[in-house]
């Protein structure tokens, strides 16, 4: 008998075991749950070992069959890139963009609408995953994110989209006193950057109603604080008098321009560490639509 496992075993342990069910993974893999079951007896028959603990209601992974799956879910995963990659790659005026939401909603939305205008054929398809700046999608053609301008300088393929500067941004129907009230808003990910924005500052007096707003932050200690993940929640809380957001030239420009925030103090801009860059990845580069929409991008 060969001692390598059939794929589907595979698929109906890794799913099982996502899932803590076989009734669950069958529907995903549209088998009947008696197949799954089957399937997974046998491969504990060839590997020697129990990988679950069967119970009344659900299932749970026995300590050989957690080391098990945390390797097979890789291998499914990658089998499954590869997969996508090629139907990728067949859909040739479908552009598969991973990008910042910020940037996204903000920005990209509205400059696309120019260039449906003009290729009607090219279709997109748009993923706002968590931003990991060093860490490249398998799927898109083309990505657009933040990263630390000074990590850049020699990398190569990247397009630097805006270069930032940072201030302060509230809604624009509160009053002085109101507005020094306000807690900070913070957007993790980003570096440091409220605490950024103040060490740019060392000497340069910030007077005013900002000035009042950082004294009450150090007094509190920050604790009225708000942290969001993205700085498109953190502009539509300043826009609800909620609090005070750090803007971003390129981001919160069209919300200035409309009168949705305002600048709290126009002395105090700093130089934003980061910049949103833009990259055609490895398969975008194959693809002529996204070398297209990279080219029409590049400012």
């Amino acid at each position: 008998m060969s001692k390598q496992a059939p794929l589907t075993w595979l698929r109906s342990f890794e799913a099982s075991a996502r899932y803590s069910s076989f009734t669950r993974a069958a529907s995903e893999l549209n088998i009947t749950q008696a197949a799954v079951s089957k399937q997974i007896k046998a491969l504990e028959s060839q590997l020697h070992c129990q990988l679950f603990k069967r119970h009344a209601h659900g299932l749970s992974l026995t300590e050989q069959g957690r080391r098990y799956w945390l390797d097979t879910r890789e291998l499914i995963q990658q089998l499954d890139n590869v997969t996508h990659q090629f139907l990728t790659r067949q859909q040739s005026n479908k552009i598969h963009i991973r990008c910042n939401i910020s940037y996204s909603s903000l920005i990209l939305a509205s400059r696309l609408r120019a260039f449906k205008q003009d290729n009607p054929d090219i279709t997109m398809e748009f993923t706002h995953d968590v931003w990991e700046p060093e860490k490249s999608s398998q799927n898109a053609h083309l990505e657009i994110g933040y990263r630390l301008i000074e990590k850049q300088s020699e990398h190569q393929g990247l397009c630097l989209l805006s270069q930032d500067q940072l201030f302060p941004v509230a809604s624009p129907e509160l009053s002085e006193a109101e507005l020094a009230a306000l807690p900070l808003i913070h957007v993790s990910g980003y570096y440091h950057e409220w605490r950024w924005w103040q060490e740019q500052l060392v000497g340069v007096p910030v007077l005013g109603v900002m000035g009042e707003v950082l004294q009450n932050h150090q007094q509190n200690k920050g604790q009225q604080d708000w942290v969001v993940d993205n700085s498109l929640i953190a502009y539509q809380l300043a826009e609800q008098g909620l609090g005070i957001a750090l803007g971003r030239t390129s981001l919160v420009s069209n919300m200035l321009a409309s009168n949705r925030v305002r600048c709290v103090s126009a002395q105090v801009n700093a130089p934003a560490p980061e910049g949103f860059y833009m990259m055609l990845s490895d398969l975008g580069k194959q693809q002529i639509a996204a070398q297209h929409l990279f080219h029409y991008l590049m400012p």
